[in-house]
């Protein structure tokens, strides 16, 4: 079985031991150095139509990076393409769910699928996939990133959890997720939406069950908005 390990505190990299014969995959253009008994290649996870419609459902990569340690054990160094923290997932046979750009890499035990995204509202005006998600499943570690910090916060017994959807990165498939337009509840969709302007929230998810959300300090639309402000202009 594969080993992860984070090194340093602040944009980490992702360790990767894997003894001869074992693999992971990881989101295309992770890999940032590699022992040479390690070969890499692209491939299609799940298959050429999977992949396809992974890819153009979320926004993840066509071709994942495959990792496989060929010619004895070594190591690799993984990064995510922004500055943030990364957390390690112990999956066991269990199913998450992840949001845009949240996936960095799995061992090979685990399956990756494409899954409709039932919250119409989330579908259209949140952070959350979209109209589909990416589902990760079954037993292995599975290790994802986020803008920022990475905090793990659990739903309130019998109560809800309210999450901005842009600061969602993952939460276990078993959590029923519904989006709303602002923290309030109630006061019809016009309400809602004027509510949304005067609270500059937007759109919330709200978790109920057993389990906790992996909740990041930065939102992905804010810090894209933030940055583009400050980039030259071409005129």
């Amino acid at each position: 079985m594969a080993t992860f390990e984070i090194l340093g505190s602040t944009d980490p990299f992702l360790k990767a031991h894997l003894e001869q014969g074992e693999s992971i995959f990881a989101e295309g253009g992770a890999m940032a150095a590699m022992e040479d008994v390690i070969d890499l290649t692209g491939k299609a996870k799940g298959g050429m139509l999977k992949s396809i419609a992974r890819a153009a459902m979320t926004g993840e990569s066509f071709f994942m990076q495959e990792a496989i340690a060929e010619r004895g054990a070594g190591s690799l160094l993984l990064a995510p393409g922004y500055p943030g923290e990364v957390r390690v997932i112990d999956l066991d046979s269990e199913a998450w769910c992840l949001t845009d750009g949240a996936f960095l890499c799995g061992e090979h035990s685990l399956e990756i699928a494409t899954t409709r995204n039932k919250s119409i509202s989330a579908s259209f005006f949140g952070g959350s996939g979209g109209f589909f998600i990416m589902t990760v499943s079954g037993t292995g570690k599975l290790a994802v990133s986020a803008l920022g910090a990475i905090q793990e916060m659990p739903v309130p017994p019998g109560g809800e959890l309210v999450v901005d959807s842009g600061h969602v990165v993952a939460w276990p498939k078993e959590l029923e997720m519904k989006a709303s337009l602002t923290t309030k509840q109630g006061s019809g969709f016009l309400g809602k939406v004027v509510g949304s302007v005067k609270t500059g929230e937007g759109v919330v998810l709200r978790f109920k069950g057993i389990g906790s959300v992996l909740i990041s300090s930065r939102a992905q639309p804010a810090f894209i908005g933030w940055l583009s402000g400050r980039l030259p202009s071409s005129n």
